[in-house]
């Protein structure tokens, strides 16, 4: 027993590249995890917001003012009420303030969030109580002077959500883990034999990218029969254009999973590498918890990631029933992602076998 160990100590150790990923690698992931859920942990979200004055008076220009000074340079102030409402609908923005006359009072401050913004709306509504005190001229607070307001589709939104998110996500950790298998092939001398056979490395790499992209939308297609019964009514454009943001998203998994494996000399090597970047992208890509939850740095950095644009474009498609020009780029980026990938995955193991 102890010397089974210790053979495999040996060769864990000497396998250096092995060594540093799997030491290395969970500590990074906290840090990261650390610093990107940290903020919404806290309390500390920094929240988007859009907001329009339906009073236009001196003393809404105050609140304009005041607003504009707590909220800093993520408000947005609109002219128009429809440009207000699809700001918030669209996800542009995480929530709204909607300034309305009253003739009774001072004007009244209203939320308007859509549907599943209801932590954003929350935490603007906190804020903006001390406001809304002030311009009333009470301490007392028998009730929220600031009322909220929920515009857009009804339904399920966090079912719609997830069932985009958690889809991608698996996707990613079912291709990489299936693209393993390739190194296998290559240890034991059958990819060189079946390049033989078929005529060089791309066919069999070509092959693989196909069946990993079919098990990737098998994958996204379950997920979402599982969502069904909470998925708001679809037409039929929308069926067709969710099934083709999933062969998108299973073809970049794909390119992706063939050439971090390609790069890699063995599983050893690979398991953590691959692990550690499905994780980075699922966190980053708001496969873990909305981006919105995030601090702003990586609110933006997250559009690096194909899980980003595949949850865009199933919101859009599915949740906001929109054929916008978003989701056209988020399925060239994913197709671009996975084309590049296989390339890259081809050059790696033509110059392998040229060694």
């Amino acid at each position: 027993m102890m010397a089974v160990a210790g053979a495999w100590a040996r060769g864990f150790w000497r396998d250096r590249a092995g060594v540093m990923l799997t030491l290395l690698l969970p500590p990074l992931v906290y840090l990261l995890f650390a610093a990107i859920f940290g903020a919404g942990a806290r309390g500390d979200i920094d929240t988007t917001v859009v907001l329009h004055d339906a009073s236009r008076t001196p003393a809404t220009a105050a609140i304009r003012e005041a607003v504009s000074k707590d909220v800093g340079a993520r408000l947005r102030i609109v002219e128009d009420r429809e440009a207000f409402d699809r700001a918030v609908i669209d996800g542009r923005a995480d929530a709204g303030i909607l300034i309305q006359p009253s003739t009774q009072g001072p004007p009244k401050l209203v939320i308007v969030s859509a549907a599943g913004r209801d932590v954003a709306a929350s935490a603007l509504q906190a804020r903006l109580e001390p406001m809304a005190a002030t311009l009333s001229g009470q301490v007392a607070r028998p009730a929220p002077r600031v009322q909220t307001l929920q515009i857009g589709p009804q339904g399920d939104v966090q079912a719609t959500y997830y069932a985009g998110a958690v889809s991608v996500m698996f996707v990613f950790f079912a291709a990489m883990h299936g693209a393993m298998g390739g190194l296998d092939e290559r240890r034991s001398g059958l990819q060189s034999r079946l390049a033989l056979a078929r005529g060089g490395l791309a066919p069999i790499l070509t092959g693989r990218a196909v069946w990993l992209t079919a098990v990737g939308v098998m994958q996204s297609a379950a997920v979402f029969v599982a969502a069904w019964v909470k998925l708001p009514d679809l037409a039929p454009w929308q069926m067709a254009a969710a099934a083709v943001t999933a062969l998108a998203v299973g073809s970049c998994a794909a390119g992706l999973a063939l050439a971090l494996t390609a790069a890699c000399r063995s599983r050893e090597q690979a398991q953590p590498l691959t692990t550690f970047v499905v994780l980075l992208l699922a966190a980053l890509g708001g496969s873990m918890a909305p981006r919105f939850l995030m601090p702003e740095a990586f609110r933006d950095l997250g559009w690096i990631t194909p899980h980003a644009w595949a949850i865009e474009a199933y919101q859009a498609v599915i949740w906001r029933g929109e054929f916008t020009p978003t989701v056209i780029g988020a399925w060239a980026v994913m197709a671009g992602l996975g084309a590049g990938g296989l390339a890259v995955a081809l050059i790696s193991e033509r110059r392998r076998a040229a060694r």
